[in-house]
């Protein structure tokens, strides 16, 4: 890493198919709970797979609860919006920010407004061509809304984007706001992003044989895909001067940040995982560490033959004999594929996991992934001093994200 500023996380929300809470998410997680259940918010009766992560209908479905948070007219964005606020309030900062401030947003999504434009796209076909007042769709229809509305609701005029680069969307999130923070364009960053699950999205999935049938079973040889989560994630990242001046808590440091694209094929990882590698090496290389140094990875682990098998490859090329002490874990077996969030509530896990020394557990799986030589954890967490790790993500059009997390050291000063 450069001699620009240190970037840590000081604040962390989520709503999960698990309900509202970082706490709640991170306690599901440990206790090896799984929020995949038959889907509800859609008849998904025609399709080869009917299970889904979705966020509780008392979520959801409330008014009053949107109401809170500046009517949002999508529920991404209601989840962002919640997450994100209780980013803020976990880092004690304000949830309306001066217009001076150096405080800026950065969002990762795939599939917002997806239920809006269903909706639309059904009146259209179905109503006689009609179209609503105003002769066009809402803004709601477009990702670039979930944007507009969070930076609006708390006045966030620094440095800000929306990124979608398929699964890796808030990984990259991530990585603009750490860029943004270590060169000084601004001093504090929200970044990670909100995304649903959609019939359209979920009957592309089936289409292409994703979507699991019964339950994911990452590393598994007998897997048959995953169930498609939604939710909203935010961390509050911060310049370390920054944090140490508010005597802020610090839950860990992003040191690195890697991408990469595999340039093979639209919907498919490789087959040897080079591609997906370089995404790993690059911001291993920006942290300056060593594969012997990093003690955990969380893993993209989609329970796709073709992801699984990649992911061990890439995994086994860079960490050579060292692969065998590594602890890896996939929490999407229990919150579902995210889509363009997928990466911020895995780097979620391990910023937890670093701050905690706990590691979340892979669960359903027999791990029997041909050739793995990692540690995959299994059935229950494990406690584990971690002082470096990874949180992969692997997305459509060869779309490869990686950052590094490792545990900020209380007697460390900022620069």
């Amino acid at each position: 890493m450069s001699q620009s500023r240190r970037v840590v996380v000081t604040g962390i929300g989520a709503v999960s198919p698990f309900g509202i809470g970082a706490e709640l998410f991170w306690n599901s997680l440990l206790g090896g709970l799984s929020a995949i259940r038959p889907v509800e918010s859609f008849d998904a009766s025609a399709y080869r797979g009917k299970v889904a992560a979705e966020v509780p209908s008392s979520v959801s479905q409330d008014a009053s609860l949107a109401a809170r948070y500046g009517n949002p007219q999508e529920k991404a964005t209601l989840y962002a919006t919640i997450a994100a606020q209780e980013a803020l309030q976990d880092a004690g900062l304000p949830l309306v920010f001066a217009s001076e401030a150096r405080a800026g947003c950065a969002i990762g999504t795939l599939c917002s407004g997806a239920h809006n434009l269903e909706k639309y796209g059904r009146a259209f076909v179905y109503d006689d061509g009609a179209l609503p007042e105003g002769g066009g769709p809402p803004d709601s229809i477009v990702v670039s809304y979930q944007l507009n509305h969070l930076t609006g609701h708390f006045n966030l005029t620094g440095p800000s984007t929306l990124i979608s680069t398929a699964c890796a969307s808030s990984t990259d999130a991530i990585g603009f706001a750490f860029d943004a923070i270590r060169n000084g364009d601004c001093d504090t960053m929200l970044a990670g992003g909100g995304d649903i699950i959609g019939e359209v999205v979920h009957g592309g999935f089936n289409a292409v044989f994703s979507i699991t049938t019964s339950k994911a079973r990452p590393f598994d040889r007998e897997r048959d895909g995953f169930a498609i989560g939604e939710g909203g994630a935010f961390i509050v990242m911060e310049s370390l001067d920054s944090a140490v001046a508010r005597n802020a808590r610090i839950y860990g440091e992003v040191l690195g940040y890697g991408l990469s694209n595999s340039a093979y094929h639209l919907t498919s990882t490789s087959k040897t995982g080079e591609g997906e590698g370089l995404a790993i090496r690059r911001a291993m290389a920006e942290a300056q560490l060593e594969p012997s140094q990093i003690a955990y990875i969380n893993a993209h682990g989609t329970a796709t033959s073709a992801n699984d098998s990649t992911e061990t490859n890439s995994i086994h090329a860079i960490f050579g004999d060292h692969a065998e002490n590594l602890y890896v874990s996939s929490i999407k077996p229990m919150i579902g594929h995210c889509m363009g969030a997928a990466g911020i509530f895995e780097a979620i896990s391990t910023i937890l996991t670093v701050h905690h020394d706990q590691v979340p557990p892979t669960i359903n799986t027999a791990g029997n992934e041909a050739g793995m030589r990692f540690k995959l954890v299994k059935d229950k967490a494990v406690k584990a001093p971690v002082q470096y790790a990874l949180s992969e993500s692997f997305g459509f059009a060869g779309a490869c994200s990686c950052v590094v997390i490792g545990k900020y050291k209380h007697d460390q000063l900022g620069n």
